[in-house]
């Protein structure tokens, strides 16, 4: 049964719970890289090794796909931003 939300769009009940379990999915899936630290440094190119696997396994729960990508767009912004940083070496 499909439930309506206020902005008039309708998604199926528990689908923000799915959202964030795709979240904690790919922080899961990024904890695994302390095995191997030096893949920190090619996290953006190590990050799709293991995001697109999960994406079609996930693919018919739309709600998990979609905090997948959410944390995926959350990790690529901080990794341009440290990046940044690093490359003006403005620590200050």
């Amino acid at each position: 049964m499909m439930t309506g939300t206020n902005d008039g769009s309708k998604r199926p009940p528990g689908h923000m719970k799915d959202v964030w379990l795709g979240i904690g999915l790919l922080a899961l899936l990024h904890l695994l890289l302390f095995l191997f630290p030096v893949s920190f440094f090619f996290i953006g190119v190590v990050q799709i090794l293991y995001l697109l696997p999960a994406i079609i396994i996930f693919r018919k729960r739309g709600g998990i796909v979609q905090g997948l990508l959410i944390g995926a767009g959350v990790t690529f912004l901080l990794n341009a931003a440290c990046f940044g940083i690093v490359m003006t070496m403005t620590f200050s």
